[in-house]
C-alpha cells in the first residue's frame, strides 16, 4: 500500500499541472485527478482560493463538483459571492455545485437569507434549480426570483422541473407588454417564457401562440434577411439561456450575445 504522505504529495503534483492547463483541461489530466479521489480534494481548493485569475480555479471548482467533494460546498458558495457573473470560475462554480447535490441545498438556501445582492441570488438560484432535489423553500425562491427577472429565472424554474410553476410562466406570459419595434432583439422574454412552459409540459393557449407569433415577425424577418449571409447554424438565434449556436455548449447569453446584439446594431436592425 502506497504511504499516505506520498499519496497525497503525488495527488498534489497531479492537481499543480491544472495551472499549465490553459482554456482546454486535457482529458488524461482530468482522468488523472479524478482517479486521486479524496486525495486531489485539498489541492484542487488550494488552487480554488489561492488562484485569482485564470483557467484553473474554473478546472478545480469542476473537479471538485465531479468528485462531489461536500467540503467544496461553503469555499464555492463564498467565491461566489465574491466574483462577477461574467468571470470564468463564478460559472465554473454555477457549473459544479449542482453535480454535488442535495447536500449543496441547506448552505445554498442559507446563503440566499444572508445575501440580499440580487446577482449572487440569481446565481444560487441556477445552483439549486439543478442540484437534483425537490424542496418547497427552493420553488419559493425560483418563484421570488422570477417576480424580478422573469426571462433567466424562467428557465431556473424549467431546470428544475416542477410543473407548478406552469400557472406562473403562463400568467407573466400573458402580462408582458409587448415592446412595439421592428429590432430583432425584442421581446425576448417571451422567448424564455415558452420555452420553460413547454419544458414543463405545458403548451400556450391559442391566444398566447397569436401573441408569441405576434412578437417574432421582426426577429423572423431579420433572420430570413440574414439567412442569405451567414452560415446556417446562425440562421437560427437561440434563447439566452440556451447553448450558444457556435457549438460551444456554453449559454448564448455568456457566449456570442454582446456580438450578436452589437453586429445587429451596427447594421442599424433597431428602429
Amino acid at each position: 500500500m502506497i504511504p499516505v504522505s506520498k499519496t497525497t504529495e503525488q495527488a498534489r503534483r497531479t492537481v499543480r499541472r491544472l495551472l499549465d492547463a490553459g482554456e482546454n483541461l486535457p482529458g488524461s489530466l482530468r482522468r488523472a485527478v479524478v482517479a486521486m479521489k479524496d486525495a486531489a480534494v485539498p489541492p484542487l481548493l488550494e488552487i480554488l482560493m489561492e488562484e485569482e485569475d485564470g483557467y484553473a480555479p474554473a478546472h478545480a471548482a469542476a473537479l471538485l463538483g465531479e468528485l462531489r467533494a461536500t467540503v467544496a460546498i461553503q469555499p464555492m458558495l463564498d467565491l461566489l459571492v465574491e466574483t462577477e457573473w461574467d468571470e470564468i470560475v463564478h460559472d465554473a462554480i454555477i457549473q459544479a455545485l449542482p453535480r454535488i447535490g442535495a447536500p449543496v441545498v441547506e448552505p445554498a438556501l442559507l446563503a440566499y437569507v444572508e445575501c440580499d445582492d440580487f446577482d449572487f441570488r440569481f446565481s444560487l438560484g441556477e445552483v439549486l434549480a439543478g442540484c437534483g432535489a425537490r424542496d418547497d423553500r427552493i420553488l419559493a425562491r425560483l418563484l421570488e426570483l422570477f417576480e424580478i427577472e422573469p426571462d433567466g429565472a424562467a428557465m431556473h424554474l424549467a431546470s428544475y422541473g416542477d410543473p407548478r410553476a406552469i400557472e406562473h410562466l403562463s400568467l407573466a406570459f400573458d402580462a408582458y407588454q409587448l415592446i412595439p419595434t421592428e429590432g430583432p432583439l425584442g421581446n425576448q422574454d417571451l422567448i424564455e417564457l415558452r420555452s420553460a412552459i413547454e419544458q414543463l409540459g405545458g403548451a400556450l393557449t391559442p391566444s398566447q401562440e397569436n401573441k408569441y407569433q405576434q412578437a417574432m415577425e421582426p426577429l423572423e424577418r431579420w433572420r430570413r434577411a440574414r439567412a442569405a449571409k451567414m452560415p446556417p447554424e446562425r440562421a437560427a438565434r437561440p434563447g439566452r439561456n440556451e447553448p450558444c449556436w457556435c457549438g460551444s455548449a456554453t449559454k448564448y447569453k455568456r457566449c456570442h450575445l454582446d456580438a450578436d446584439q452589437a453586429e445587429v446594431v451596427g447594421q442599424g436592425a433597431f428602429s
